[in-house]
């Protein structure tokens, strides 16, 4: 069944991207599920999947991804590169596919019927800003690591001489609004926020108006735990204010550890149903591996703090899981070598 007939909320989800894009179907290949698109001479595919019902909700996943460059034996300069350069991501982050040795941007949604309304609009912006964000990179890249742009074309209309207006506006697309104060500032959501954090985190603090930091437990070493902060007064570079939403990790890494773990991560939220939005990405932040992702002014609705912290939490609990098999793993292995 093609995504064109929107039979189901995630093809619903698919023809909103296609169409908020305003995509040239010259440069559009069918793939059943969803579509793949050349804005310039850099692939971007948009699927989603048959759907899940749980906790009577049809959720489905929606994803999109955008190859950008080929490793070609520089693969540990490039992931210590990506996970600087994903400090000021705004909802899309790197994986590698070791097969091809291709990384692509990355980004995804769990769609239900409750929050449609708004979580459209967010998933068409960030795949766009991830089409121009990947265009980007790959030309930066390929001088500065002697790196190959993953340059393809289409299958009949082969490469794109005029790339699509979309690498060129989508940053612009977010100011003036990125230039006034942050919508987050003083909304009513800081109230439902402390809530949720009652009952997900270890402990929190918020003034209820402009920023949040809770703790999360940590079970792999000391008291310290990972620390999630949510702030309006953390302006992204290009796209201004908004919600910056930073949660960091306390381990003790270096630069290279940092860069390959943060690539690794990024893989297991692409592929692991864990029904928490993949916006965002994890990286290097002041010396430290966290997730960040950022949500510009245009984009504000009341329920997004609310759904970044349900996001978050779920996320914090998931990496405390992770990376507690991680060290029995390894534990074993070095009991097993003794």
């Amino acid at each position: 069944m093609s995504w064109r007939q929107k039979a189901t909320l995630g093809q619903e989800f698919v023809a909103d991207v296609h169409d908020l894009l305003r995509v040239d179907e010259t440069y559009v290949l069918d793939t059943g599920d969803g579509f793949i698109y050349w804005a310039g001479d850099l692939s971007t595919k948009v699927t989603t999947d048959i759907g899940v019902f749980r906790q009577s909700t049809s959720v489905y996943r929606v994803t999109a991804e955008t190859e950008f460059i080929k490793g070609r034996g520089h693969i540990a300069d490039v992931a210590m590169a990506l996970e600087t350069e994903m400090d000021s991501c705004s909802f899309s982050g790197p994986v590698y596919d070791q097969a091809t040795d291709t990384f692509r941007l990355f980004c995804g949604v769990y769609a239900t019927s409750e929050q449609a309304h708004w979580l459209r609009r967010t998933m068409a912006a960030a795949v766009a800003l991830q089409i121009a964000e990947a265009h980007e990179l790959a030309k930066r890249f390929s001088v500065k690591f002697n790196t190959t742009q993953a340059t393809s074309g289409h299958p009949n209309a082969g490469i794109r001489p005029i790339p699509d207006p979309v690498l060129q506006n989508a940053v612009g697309f977010f100011h003036p609004s990125g230039d006034q104060p942050s919508s987050w500032e003083g909304v009513p959501a800081w109230e439902q926020a402390g809530w949720i954090m009652e009952r997900e985190a270890r402990r929190f603090e918020s003034d209820r108006q402009t920023h949040l930091t809770a703790v999360f437990d940590w079970v792999c070493g000391g008291d310290e735990g990972m620390v999630l902060q949510i702030r309006t007064d953390d302006p992204h570079p290009k796209l201004g204010n908004g919600l910056h939403v930073t949660l960091t990790v306390p381990m003790r890494l270096n630069a290279v550890a940092i860069g390959h773990l943060a690539l690794d991560l990024n893989t297991y939220e692409k592929t692991e149903y864990k029904r928490c939005h993949t916006l965002g990405s994890w990286c290097m932040h002041d010396g430290k591996l966290a997730f960040r992702e950022f949500v510009p002014n245009a984009l504000y609705d009341p329920e997004y703090l609310e759904e970044l912290c349900v996001n978050m939490s779920t996320r914090a609990i998931w990496a405390n899981e992770w990376f507690y098999e991680m060290k029995c793993k390894a534990e074993a292995e070095r009991a097993g070598s003794a």
